[in-house]
């Protein structure tokens, strides 16, 4: 795990969550998570025995639409303050997991239908190449992945690091979170690269706003 995505967790870790929750508790951006919701379903064909997990899960906002609707979902994080909002949300199954570091298979007691990680743009290159390892052996043979990055072709402020990944670190000028993060961001070639030899990529679509992330 990088230098830069510990920094992040430590800022999460030291009260930087605690903002983060209550501005989306402020702002849900009801109409994305909806969105994102609807497309779930459609991938998982409304088949409710699917196994869903989701990395990264934050405030909890889809495992808590997914699991109103009746689905199979676990969510994560590896931050005890979104742990803790996941549960005054009523979420179920949570799991305190780490997917850079620790062993899927020693924290779940079976493969996933569908892995989804959404927002977590604190990953370098490396770290995203484990990140795609790690959720190409989570999931059964017809499984799906769903992940979103922050677009690099919107960022030509970006500085590059050592690895070739571009990032900066910055404060979202939306978000009440004071404290700088790292975020890393991607191209379409990148994607390409990252996910040879594991993944067949079904589509790309834009998630919406100014920082047009990609999604596959």
């Amino acid at each position: 795990m990088s230098e830069h995505n510990i920094k992040t967790i430590n800022m999460y870790n030291l009260g930087g969550a605690f903002e983060y929750i209550e501005h989306n508790n402020i702002d849900p951006e009801t109409e994305k998570w909806e969105r994102l919701f609807n497309y779930v379903e459609k991938e998982v064909q409304k088949d409710k025995q699917k196994k869903i997990v989701e990395f990264g899960s934050g405030c909890g906002q889809l495992p808590v639409m997914l699991q109103k609707e009746g689905y199979d979902v676990t969510s994560t994080d590896i931050v005890d303050g979104f742990l803790d909002e996941q549960k005054r949300r009523g979420i179920k199954k949570i799991k305190k997991y780490n997917f850079l570091t620790d062993d899927f298979n020693n924290v779940f007691d079976s493969n996933a239908d569908l892995i989804i990680s959404w927002r977590n743009p604190h990953l370098d290159i490396e770290d995203m190449r484990k990140l795609f390892e790690v959720a190409y052996n989570g999931l059964n043979d017809d499984g799906l992945f769903i992940i979103n990055f922050q677009n690099s072709d919107v960022h030509p402020e970006a500085e590059i690091l050592s690895n070739g990944t571009k990032y900066n670190y910055k404060i979202l000028e939306d978000k009440q979170t004071k404290e700088t993060r790292f975020y890393a961001y991607y191209s379409k070639e990148d994607i390409n690269e990252l996910r040879k030899g594991l993944f067949d990529i079904i589509e790309y679509h834009n998630e919406g706003g100014k920082e047009q992330k990609i999604g596959m």
